[in-house]
Parts: structure tokens; C-alpha cells; sequence
């Protein structure tokens, strides 16, 4: 025998081989059918899925599932259920042909609920009518969460949440009317409780808020008030030494103190005839800025000399209000005795850092600092009075503006809120109320809403605002670390609220834990898609343990009466 006739191969073993090889290839990424090889005599019939069950997420998606068939005709169909969206292939298959695989992309829906579902796929032999069935299982939408709370421990008094009315010497015509006001301030809207005025210079300026500042006052705001300027008849110019260079300022000389509080004074008076009442004055805004500047010991004399005279109006006196509230400027009040007596309100602003705890130690120390001034208080209270939020807004590039997006807005703002109230603040005043980077849209391009339309800044305001404002925060803990969370409740001790900011891309399921039987009389959410929202709450069979779902990325407020 040749080398040749050594090595034949039949016709019928090389068609074996070739089938062996197709089926072993058949788990190509592509959807339908498989070529199919050479019709043998006689072809073995048969139909079914690959796997009898599939797990699918939670989420929008999709995932595919593999039919293997051999000389059938058959039909593909989603029974009863909410997850099958669509199937790519829902008939298929060929009496001619043999051991053929489909592959069939399904879509399904995102998983909404706070359980898990199934639905079931029927394979159908069209000549037959024998059925083979794919079970698929999601899991469910919301993660377990729990959030365990105690009305009994106790923290600061919260009195409220707003920001400054856009004065009139520097914003021309981009002012609040009385109609923004109220969107901006009434209980059945924003329910901002805090509203900032500008103490002009000029007194012929004053008349220009006092029709924004009524309207607050209607809907129950506290008015609070702050010069940045001692008025030019009272100044005088000093050489302010700096690191690197020494820079002229205004400054109030001391000569000149009681006529300064008598300013202050006419102020409050003013205010009062036309029917505004004037809850709290400062000293000087920012007095360590390029305003009117007062040295450290400078504030500690005019508080200790002429606090008095300001706080006989009936009105309290804040201070220092420094633009870091550093230790430099808020420690000589603090530890001044005759000082802290006339102070009502240690103010401050937090420029500088606070929420970046984990870029570096001064950050870091700036934080633990200013979160630490309320157990040296003696039972008064601190109050952040301004910050704000606008990296990008000097670039021409729109996608520099990150005041725009939701991300930005609840890790700044949304966080900074929280991180202050965890630090026993007592009341946070952002700046400009009207302004592309504040609560309402203004003329300006890098407005994110039109003229007048209530920005994401100002939903996650309202949260805070119509969930805390004149409450006591008390404890609340949970194991989830991007779940952060307060708790208050009213003066009356019937009312038990609480703010959660969800600061992960993982929907919760959150079980309440009051310590006591409550029924949720509120609960709603700001989402990049939806503001204020009505939530769904869950009932757990069990009063004392309510629950609610939150979703990623959002900010969720629960209000609940105590049984």
C-alpha cells in the first residue's frame, strides 16, 4: 500500500468531523443563526434553550440568550412580567437543517421595586407544540439600608437655611421681586426660612429692600443683616501688612466706634418702621477682607463697648463673621469674657475649605476647628452666613462650568450642608439667592436654569430648609458610609424629620429605625431628573420601622408624626 491510500479519509468520517467542529464553535457574540453544515440522510430533531435560568441586573440592560435547535420551526415569546423589554428574535428555525444555535438579544426594564422578579420565556415547536421554558430572575432594584435614629440624644438648635437678597449697589438689575421671594421663601414652595440683607452705606438705599425683605418676613424668615462698608464719613485708611506686600484699606478708627453703632442703630430702626424686624445685626462682614478692616482686637473692643447699645433694640448681635472663620479673628470673641456677653450669634464664613477633609491637614484642621466651636459656646450657637460654589465660571468653555451639573451641586453644596450640621451648626446662609451659581437662574449664559427658575443648588436647599429649619438635630447612624444622613425633630417633640443624601450609583431600600411607632407623612427626593419628587415608602408591617426608597445620586427627606 502507497503513502497516499495509507492516509484516505471516507466522505461520511470527514462530514462527522466537520459537525463536531461547527457545534463547538457555536458561541459567537452575533445574534441569529449559525451556518449550517451539509443535510445529512436523516437529521435528529430537537429544541430547547441552553440554560433553563438566567440572572439579569437590576439596572437597564441587556443579555443574551442562547436557543439550540435542529430541524424545527419554532416561536419565542416573554410570558406575563415586567422585566422583558424586547427580544431581538421571536421566530426562527428550519425543518432543512441541522444542529443550528440562535442567538436572541433581550433587553429588560431597570428593576424599580425593592424586590426581586422573575419572568418566564416559552420555546415553542410550531409543528409539535412542545414548549420548553427559560426562567429569569433580576434582582431587585434596592439594596438594604437602615438608618437607626434617637430623639433623645440631643444636639445644636437649628434655626434655618436661605441666602443673601442680591443688593442693590452691585447687581443692577439682576434684584429679586417679591414674586421670586415667594417662590423662594413660602412654606408651599421652597420654604426658605433665612433671608441676608446688605447694610448700604447710604442710607437713602435702604428704602430698596425692604419690599423683598417684608415679603420673606410673610412667609415667617428671619431677616439678619451685615454692613461691608462703615460708610466714608467714618472711615480713615491704614496700612494693612500682608506676607508679601502692605495694601491701604478702609478701617473704622476708634474715635469713631459710637457712631458707628448708632449707624447700625438707624439701621435696625429704619427697618422696624417700615415693618421689617430685624433679627440679628453683625459687626462687620468679613472684617479681615478688602472691605472695611478691622483688626482681631479691634472687633473684641467694639463688641465689649457698643454690643450693648445694638442689642438694646431688642435685635442680637453676630460676630466676627471672617471670611475663614479662623482662629485668628474668632478666637479673641471666644475667649474674651465681656466679649462672648454681648455676642448672640458667633458668625462666619467657610472660603478657604471644609468639605475637602481629605486633601491635606490644613483643610482638615480648618474643619475640625470650626466644627468644634459649638461645645465652647456655652449654649449659644454658631452660624455659617456665606459661601459658594462657581469652579468654572471664568472659563468660556461651557463644559468648564461645573456649577451646572447635578454631580457638582450635591457634592458641594448637598455635602457641605450635611458636613455643618454634623459640625452643630446652627444656620446656613449661602451667598447670592439669584445667580448662576445660586438657587434661581439669572440673564447670565452660564445660567443651568432660565431667569427666575429654581436651580439645582435650590432644590437641595429646600431639602434642608423645609425639613430642618427650627428644629433640634438628634442622632442618627447607619452602617452605610455614602448614605449621609440627619435627623431632627420640632420643638414639640411630635415631629421627626430626616435629610439623606445617597452619594453612590446603588438605589436603597432604607428601614427607619425611630425607636417608637411613627407615620411618614412626607417623603421626597431631588434626582438629576427630579426635584422635590413624591418618594415610595415601604410598609414593613411594623410601624416603628418605616421605609423608604432612595435613589443614586439624590437627596431624600422623610417626615414622619410620632404615634
Amino acid at each position: 500500500m502507497n503513502k497516499i491510500s495509507r492516509f484516505f479519509i471516507p466522505k461520511n468520517a470527514l462530514f462527522f468531523v466537520f459537525t463536531l467542529l461547527l457545534m463547538a464553535c457555536g458561541g459567537s457574540d452575533s445574534e441569529g443563526d449559525l451556518p449550517a453544515p451539509e443535510t445529512p440522510e436523516k437529521i435528529d430533531s430537537y429544541l430547547r434553550f441552553t440554560d433553563t435560568s438566567l440572572q439579569v441586573e437590576a439596572t437597564h440592560s441587556a443579555v443574551y440568550v442562547n436557543i439550540e435547535w435542529s430541524a424545527v420551526e419554532w416561536e419565542l415569546k416573554a410570558n406575563a412580567g415586567d422585566i422583558v423589554e424586547a427580544l431581538s428574535v421571536t421566530s426562527g428555525g428550519d425543518k432543512t437543517k441541522a444542529y443550528q444555535k440562535t442567538r436572541v438579544r433581550l433587553t429588560h426594564h431597570a428593576n424599580l421595586t425593592a424586590e426581586s422578579r422573575t419572568q418566564t420565556l416559552t420555546l415553542t415547536n410550531k409543528e409539535t407544540n412542545e414548549t420548553s421554558t427559560l426562567t429569569v430572575t433580576q434582582a431587585a432594584g434596592y439594596k438594604a439600608a437602615s438608618v437607626t435614629l434617637n430623639a433623645a440624644e440631643k444636639y445644636q438648635p437649628v434655626a434655618g437655611f436661605g441666602g443673601m437678597l442680591n443688593p442693590k449697589i452691585w447687581c443692577g438689575s439682576n434684584l429679586l421681586s417679591t414674586a421670586e421671594i415667594d417662590k423662594l421663601y413660602s412654606p408651599n414652595q421652597l420654604g426658605y426660612s433665612i433671608l441676608r440683607l446688605m447694610i448700604y452705606p447710604n442710607p437713602n438705599d435702604w428704602a430698596a429692600d425692604v419690599p423683598a425683605a417684608k415679603a420673606a418676613a410673610g412667609h415667617g424668615a428671619t431677616i439678619f443683616a451685615s454692613p461691608w462698608d462703615c460708610t466714608k464719613e467714618l472711615a480713615d485708611s491704614i496700612d494693612v501688612v500682608l506676607p508679601d506686600t502692605i495694601v491701604k484699606k478702609n478701617h473704622l478708627p476708634y474715635e469713631n466706634y459710637g457712631a458707628y453703632a448708632q449707624h447700625l442703630v438707624d439701621y435696625i430702626e429704619y427697618m422696624r418702621s417700615q415693618g421689617v424686624e430685624i433679627y440679628a445685626i453683625s459687626v462687620q462682614n468679613e472684617p479681615d477682607m478688602e472691605f472695611t478692616f478691622w483688626q482681631p482686637n479691634e472687633v473684641v473692643t467694639f463688641v465689649k463697648e457698643h454690643g450693648q447699645t445694638i442689642r438694646n433694640t431688642g435685635v442680637k448681635l453676630m460676630a466676627p463673621e471672617a471670611c475663614g472663620t479662623q482662629p485668628e479673628y474668632t478666637d479673641p470673641v471666644l475667649n474674651d469674657a465681656a466679649a462672648m456677653a454681648q455676642t448672640d450669634i458667633l458668625a462666619g464664613h467657610i472660603y478657604q475649605g471644609f468639605i475637602d477633609v481629605e486633601s491635606g491637614s490644613y483643610v482638615k484642621n480648618r474643619h475640625d476647628y470650626i466644627c468644634g466651636l459649638y461645645k465652647k459656646l456655652n449654649g449659644k450657637t454658631w452660624w455659617m452666613t456665606e459661601h459658594l460654589f462657581n469652579d468654572g465660571e471664568k472659563s468660556d468653555n461651557q463644559a468648564d462650568w461645573q456649577f451646572q451639573r447635578w454631580d457638582y451641586c450635591l457634592n458641594h453644596l448637598g455635602k457641605e450642608i450635611h458636613m455643618c450640621m454634623e459640625g452643630y451648626c446652627s444656620a446656613y446662609i449661602y451667598w447670592y439667592l439669584k445667580r448662576f451659581y445660586g438657587m434661581m437662574g439669572d440673564d447670565d449664559k452660564r445660567s443651568p436654569v432660565a431667569k427666575g427658575e429654581i436651580a439645582k443648588n435650590g432644590y437641595i436647599l429646600s431639602h434642608y430648609a423645609r425639613f430642618a429649619s427650627n428644629t433640634t438635630r438628634v442622632a442618627a447612624e447607619t452602617p452605610q458610609s455614602k448614605l449621609l444622613t440627619t435627623a431632627y425633630i420640632n420643638a414639640d417633640g411630635t415631629e421627626l424629620t430626616v435629610v439623606m443624601l445617597n452619594m453612590q450609583n446603588q438605589a436603597l431600600n432604607v428601614t427607619l429605625n425611630p425607636g417608637c411607632d411613627v407615620e411618614v407623612t412626607e417623603a421626597v427626593a431631588t434626582t438629576e431628573t427630579a426635584n422635590m419628587q413624591q418618594v415610595t415608602t415601604v410598609d414593613n408591617g411594623n410601624a416603628a420601622q418605616p421605609g423608604v426608597l432612595v435613589e443614586p445620586w439624590s437627596i431624600t427627606s422623610v417626615r414622619m408624626t410620632l404615634k
